[in-house]
């Protein structure tokens, strides 16, 4: 019975392992995308945004990065845009402001301490242990993904409802033209780039899994 107990230990320490590790990937493809502009400005002149909001296409790029630096930075209090931003505007793009730190955080605290354990369990001839529960903890994260991408307005609003404990979220182009530089498609994209490097990730880990049982 207590072999029994300290086996169920073992796998739940183990799937705990693998949970951190996705989730290390999925901070990591945030910020990836994030510190892609090129990702941004091809979306903007694709769907033309610069027409929707009578910008340049360099004016849009500039905004976009101001925005961008501002949402990573501990040490930029206060968002800069050329464009007129209201006390809802702030609101969100603070509250969006924290999240991004949160990721940004966690991948930098993580990203030592997990190379760190893979060296050791890998040292020790151990990484076999992780090769199950990474399998159901990059399953579920497939499933969702692949719900998300089906009906992907609804899951976007979903998100938002569950990460933000406000309405901030819902913009009015007129009173608050800046959500014309964020279409629904830049985010779509963004999801499918994270979805595409974690899966990257995984692949990379798995084989690198493989090669430490040979």
């Amino acid at each position: 019975m207590t072999g029994k107990f300290n086996l169920n230990i073992e796998f739940m320490k183990y799937r705990a392992i693998s949970l951190v590790i996705i989730l290390w990937f999925v901070t990591c493809s945030v910020f990836l995308f994030m510190n892609m502009p090129f990702i941004y400005t091809s979306v903007v002149h694709v769907l033309n945004v610069q027409h929707d909001i009578k910008m340049s296409s360099e004016q849009i790029s500039d905004n976009y990065l101001l925005i961008i630096r501002y949402l990573q930075s501990f040490f930029i209090s206060n968002m800069q845009t050329t464009l007129p931003i209201n006390n809802v505007v702030r609101i969100h793009f603070g509250d969006v402001r924290k999240l991004i730190l949160i990721n940004n955080l966690f991948m930098v605290v993580m990203t030592p301490l997990v190379i760190k354990l893979l060296i050791k369990l890998r040292k020790n001839r151990l990484l076999w242990l992780l090769k199950s529960a990474l399998k159901q903890i990059y399953s579920c994260f497939v499933f969702i993904a692949v719900f998300a991408l089906i009906d992907f307005n609804d899951t976007f609003i979903f998100f938002h409802k569950i990460l933000f404990r406000n309405n901030d979220w819902i913009f009015n182009a007129k009173k608050e033209p800046i959500i014309l530089l964020f279409p629904d498609q830049y985010f779509m994209i963004g999801f499918i780039f994270i979805f595409i490097f974690v899966t990257v990730f995984y692949l990379i880990l798995l084989r690198f899994i493989n090669e430490s049982m040979q």
